[in-house]
Formats: C-alpha cells, structure tokens, sequence
C-alpha cells in the first residue's frame, strides 16, 4: 500500500513535489518557525495549485466556449431531432463536430487537461499519504521507533505487532500485519510506513508494550508536536464516526467539492446532453469526498479540503473573468486560430473528423454487405431449376449406393431437404 517512496511512472512527478513538501517543511520550521505539518499540507496545496493553473484554465476556457456555441448544436440537434436512422445519425454528428472544428474545440475538450493532470494528482496524493518517505527531519523522528520494533525480534513480538494493528483498528491493515508477520524480512523504511499512520496514542501504546516509552518519548512528542493542527486535530488520525471537531474536515470538504461543481456547471442550457450527468456529479463528488476525508488520516482530509477551496476559489476568477469578456472577440480567435490550424496541416482532418469518416465509411460498408446478403437470399428463394437440373435429381433420387457410404448419407439428406421444401 505504502512501499516507501513511490516507485514506476509515478516516481518522478512524486520526486518532484516530495522535494517542494521538503522545503516548504523546513522553511516553516526552521529559526524556531512552525512544525506543523497541517499548515504544511495547505501551503503545499496552494503550490500544487499554482502548478496546475494553467491547465485547469485551459480546461475552463474549454468548456466556456462549448458552452457559447451550443445553441449552433441544438440546432443541428433540432433539424435531426425525428430521424433516428443511421445515415441521418451520422450526420448530424459529422455536421456537430464541424461546429467544433470551427471553433478549434472539441466535445471532449475539457478531458485532455483532466487526463494530463491524472499522473500528478495521483503522485500528490501518494506524498501526502506517506510524509516521513519525503521529509527526512520527519523520518528521523519515526527511525529509532522503528529500529526498536524491528530489534523486538521471535515469534511472540510478530505476533503481538498483529494483534495491536487489529485490535487499534490501525489504517492500512492488511499491510501492516503482512509487514508485522515479516519482520526479519523488512527494513526501517517498511515499518516507518506503516507506523506513520498509527497515531500518537497508539505509539505510545506500542513503547508501553516494548518496554521502550521513557527512551524514546522525546521522539514521540516531537511526531505529537508536527502532527497537531486546530482545535485538538491530529492529522495523523482519521475522524471516523464520532462526535468530534474533526468532523469539520470533511463538511468543508463536501460544501466546497458542491459549490465549486456548481458554479462550473452555471450557464449551461437544460437541455445540454450532459446536464444529467453534471447534477449527478454535483452530488456524487461531495459525497465521496466525506466518505475519503472520514475513513482516511485527517491530513489526507486536509489537503482534500484545501485543495476543494483552492478550485472553488479558482473557479469564482474564471466566471469572473469571463463574465467581463467579450465572447464574440474570444469566439473570433478561436475561429482564427482553427482557420491557421487547418491551413498548416493541409486540410489535414482532425483526429475526430478522422475517426468520424472513418465510423460512416464502415456504416455504409456494413449496410452493402447487408444488401447483398438479402439480394441472394432471395434470389436463392426465386431460384427455379432447369429442366435438365431436375432430371438429374431425379435420376439421383433413385440410384444406389453402397450402404453406409458418403453418398448414401448425402443422398439421404438431398432428399430430406427436398421433402421440406415440397412440404413448405
């Protein structure tokens, strides 16, 4: 679940802002500053952000510009709205797609940005979930802890560090117990994994257990002190099911995932294709994020709070900024620059107009296929046979052959298809 650093595709990207937490941990913290990973967490989510921006505008200027053009959609939309056969289908999808080809955007315009941020927000994500992998001074702080549970060696140690992962209730079991049952097998850096996400309480539990709280308390204290964020929260814990104020995590997650949806989704006609599916969203989202920002460490809810203010922020700019263009103006460069596009590629078709011609021309060849099939069908139907053609399946009929022969089987089953068709 954990493995240290991340490792594969997503190793660099994780590298990347590993190294900014890093620096913004130790600009905090040093000359006596604040070591609080929960303020941390929020200025890490602003950088991100920043990083990010000019994607997500990209992104909204997309889906501003379809938005624009949709009554040229509908329109096309109306004229086909009583032809549901193929060919008529087709075309108003070629002739949609025009309209997008004109205005240099697409239907899916909005995707790409989404998909090309994917990889980052995953390796975001997988910093925030494993801290002490990226900060040093921070794992510095877990390392003699983890050296005393791995110098807690026999199988009566292993199989107390089980028994305390189920009975804790301690996030990401099943990795912690496969780590616990292994420990010869593992290193420091596997065990600081799974005892970053155990909480103060629980480590101090631990040392109790291993005879090991009065040498390292001064470690569990300092791991207390970063861990502390407003109102008696600690980050290291998930809120959970229970009364407490750090409930307010995911609330505020939900209000701001809901309000930044909306506000995206604002403009649009009723009648656009997609309009189900964005007030389904706008419910769906929010409810996903409590459910994260409750089963997860409260850190993990932090930077998803955060970083749901930060877009609803954004996205209250982007409406603004917009509301106060000219969208003819904007409409008219796009225009220009598809125009300069199309000039420099040749006439060379987009990827859709491509895929498109490609859809009709496999429709048309499908739907020949189909007629010639039913022109011999029937023409198999029609068919008379010769008068010489019947004289010999007459004189077939009654020749003989050889008992259980290959013609004698095939005679029979002639004349068995001959009897059905005179029945018929």
């Amino acid at each position: 679940m954990f493995l240290t650093a991340q490792g594969g595709f997503l190793g660099p990207f994780a590298w990347i802002f590993g190294k900014i937490m890093d620096l913004i941990y130790n600009l905090l913290a040093g000359s006596d500053g604040i070591a609080n990973l929960g303020v941390c967490i929020i200025l890490f989510t602003v950088v991100a952000k920043l990083i990010l921006f000019p994607l997500n505008f990209k992104q909204q200027k997309s889906a501003k510009i379809n938005m624009v053009i949709q009554p040229e959609i509908q329109k096309i939309q109306k004229k086909y709205k009583d032809k549901k056969d193929q060919e008529s289908m087709m075309k108003q999808q070629q002739e949609i797609q025009a309209v997008y080809s004109k205005y240099g955007t697409s239907m899916t315009g909005g995707c790409l940005p989404t998909l090309i941020q994917l990889p980052i927000i995953y390796a975001l994500y997988r910093v925030i979930q494993n801290i002490p992998a990226y900060i040093e001074s921070i794992k510095a702080m877990y390392a003699p802890i983890a050296q005393a549970v791995l110098d807690t060696q026999g199988t009566k140690a292993q199989q107390f560090m089980v028994d305390f992962v189920n009975d804790n209730g301690i996030s990401g079991a099943s990795y912690a117990m496969k780590t616990f049952k292994n420990l010869a097998e593992v290193g420091v850096n596997n065990v600081i994994d799974v005892l970053s996400n155990f909480g103060v309480s629980n480590l101090n539990s631990l040392l109790d257990t291993i005879g090991k709280s009065g040498d390292l308390s001064s470690n569990v204290s300092q791991i207390d002190q970063i861990h502390s964020f407003i109102l008696g929260i600690n980050i290291s814990e998930a809120p959970g099911y229970k009364l407490s104020w750090a409930l307010l995590i995911p609330i505020s997650s939900a209000v701001f995932n809901y309000l930044s949806m909306k506000l995206s989704s604002s403009g649009q006609a009723d009648d656009v294709a997609n309009n189900s599916m964005m007030k389904s969203m706008q419910i769906t989202m929010p409810l996903m994020s409590i459910f994260i920002c409750i089963s997860l460490p409260a850190g993990i809810g932090i930077y998803w709070s955060a970083s749901a203010l930060i877009s609803l922020l954004i996205q209250i700019g982007v409406n603004f900024y917009y509301d106060h263009q000219d969208m003819d103006k904007i409409l008219a460069k796009q225009m220009e620059k598809a125009a300069k596009k199309a000039a420099k590629n040749g006439g060379k078709k987009s990827f859709m107009e491509r895929m498109m011609d490609q859809s009709a021309e496999a429709q048309e060849e499908l739907e020949k296929q189909q007629a010639m099939r039913k022109n011999s069908a029937a023409s198999l139907k029609n068919y008379v046979p010769s008068a010489q053609a019947q004289k010999a399946v007459e004189e077939n009929k009654n020749k003989q052959y050889k008992s259980g022969s290959i013609g004698e089987k095939a005679n029979i089953m002639m004349n068995y298809n001959n009897t059905k068709k005179e029945e018929k």
